[in-house]
């Protein structure tokens, strides 16, 4: 098998403020301007998304949750993905990304796995994740490795963010452990 060209590492503590924020900032970015291309402006939402990042931080750490932090040969910090329960035997999966350079790289598809096996160890039974319809790439990657489409699910931090009116831009996939 040949080396890839990142390595993927569970935190055990929360990462460097500033790469976080500048990885994070450019995943908002791109899904603001996706969500232009729906005809919709969510405004400029990055602090906030920051700041429920941070304010929420000791939930998507061990024991309680996991973040995943991709980083390409030279240190550079390039995809990251969470894990956190959110009720009995449930988990969401949020924040999946992969900087374009590294995209086609199966990277993406890793994050994902890696959460879904921690998921298996934390004994929780049911998984799910959201996105915006207009993120093809991620609603591909959930039906691959078994997500179902659903309805919706309450649990979810996205639509408790959003102005009720977005949800609609919104897909809810589950996978059951």
């Amino acid at each position: 098998m040949p080396d890839l060209p990142y390595v993927i590492e569970l935190q055990a503590d929360a990462p460097e403020r500033r790469e976080m924020n500048d990885l994070l900032t450019e995943y908002y970015t791109l899904i603001r301007e996706r969500m232009l291309g729906e005809g919709v402006d969510v405004g400029e939402e990055a602090d906030t998304a920051l700041e429920e990042f941070w304010n929420e931080i000791n939930l998507v750490l061990p024991p309680q949750g996991r973040l995943y932090l991709a980083r390409d040969t030279d240190g550079s910090l390039i995809g990251c993905g969470t894990l956190k329960q959110i009720g009995d035997g449930k988990g969401e999966l949020k924040r999946l990304y992969v900087k374009p350079s590294f995209r086609g790289t199966g990277l993406g598809k890793a994050l994902v796995e890696a959460r879904i096996e921690a998921a298996r160890e934390m004994g929780l039974n049911e998984l799910f994740v959201d996105t915006i319809r207009a993120n093809i790439e991620m609603r591909g990657l959930y039906a691959k490795l078994g997500f179902t489409e659903i309805d919706f699910y309450s649990e979810s931090s996205t639509h408790k963010l959003v102005p009720p009116e977005l949800t609609q831009f919104l897909l809810f996939f589950k996978m059951e452990l």
